[in-house]
Formats: structure tokens, C-alpha cells, sequence
């Protein structure tokens, strides 16, 4: 009877596999799709931002349009939040210290080229520690997943 039972457990948990596609794979693909969709609206939106701002030079209403391109950057809040719910605790746990890890590496490039400011190096734009930060992410997040697969 025991074996019977296994033998039933095992066929239902094999078909459920071939039927039902991984969570995490699932998760990936919505992420990839939206995050592809709010890059191509991002950049649309920014197009035609520099555009206008090129044509008007003054005012809040210049201001304003240079801040537009800020609605489908932050769009992207939800879109990652819905990924990071979505995958299963593994993939949480590797995002989670793959972004810690590029946390700390940007605060000590900032705070070395902090220093260097200090012996004259020029001032430079605050996107370049979001660039640093996301180029870090990327670089570090193969990384944390090849340590867990050994």
C-alpha cells in the first residue's frame, strides 16, 4: 500500500510538473516583458523631453518637462517589488545580498572619489552613482548565484 501511495504521489507531482511552469521562470519572464516595455515608454517619454526642453529655457514649465522622464523611471519600483514577490525565497535571497554587496562597493567608490574630490578632482554628476550602483548589481548578482551553485 505504501508503495502504491508513493507511486501515485510521484505520478501527480511529475505531471503537475510538465503542467506547471516554475514560479521563478514565470516571475523572470512578467519582469523581462514589463521592464522591456517601461525601458521602450522610458525612452520615448525622455525623447521627447530633451526635445522640448531644448525649446523652452526657462520657467517651471522647463522644470517640470525636465522631471517628466522621473514618472516611468519610477514605474520601475513596482515592476521590480512584483519580481522580488513573485520568485521563490532563494531568488529573494540572492537579489537581497547581491544588492547589499553592491550597496557597499558603491558607498566605498563614493566615498574614495569623495576623497579625491578633496585633492581636486572635479564634481560629478549624482548619475553616476546610480550608474555605478546598477553596473555593480549587474556585475555582482552572477557572482552571489555561481557561489550558491557549488
Amino acid at each position: 500500500m505504501v508503495c502504491l501511495t508513493k507511486c501515485r504521489v510521484y505520478i501527480t507531482l511529475s505531471h503537475m510538473n510538465q503542467t506547471v511552469p516554475n514560479p521563478t521562470t514565470l516571475a523572470c519572464r512578467r519582469y523581462l516583458r514589463q521592464m522591456a516595455g517601461m525601458t521602450v515608454v522610458y525612452l520615448i517619454v525622455l525623447y521627447v523631453s530633451v526635445t522640448q526642453l531644448r525649446h523652452i529655457h526657462t520657467g517651471t514649465l522647463h522644470y517640470l518637462i525636465a522631471l517628466v522622464p522621473l514618472v516611468p523611471v519610477a514605474l520601475l519600483v513596482p515592476i521590480f517589488i512584483g519580481y522580488y514577490r513573485n520568485v521563490d525565497e532563494f531568488e529573494r535571497r540572492m537579489q537581497t545580498e547581491s544588492l547589499a554587496i553592491a550597496g557597499g562597493i558603491t558607498a566605498v567608490l563614493g566615498a574614495t572619489y569623495g576623497f579625491l574630490e578633496l585633492a581636486g578632482l572635479p564634481n560629478p554628476s549624482a548619475w553616476w552613482t546610480w550608474t555605478v550602483f546598477m553596473v555593480t548589481w549587474a556585475i555582482v548578482r552572477p557572482i552571489v548565484g555561481r557561489h550558491y551553485s557549488r
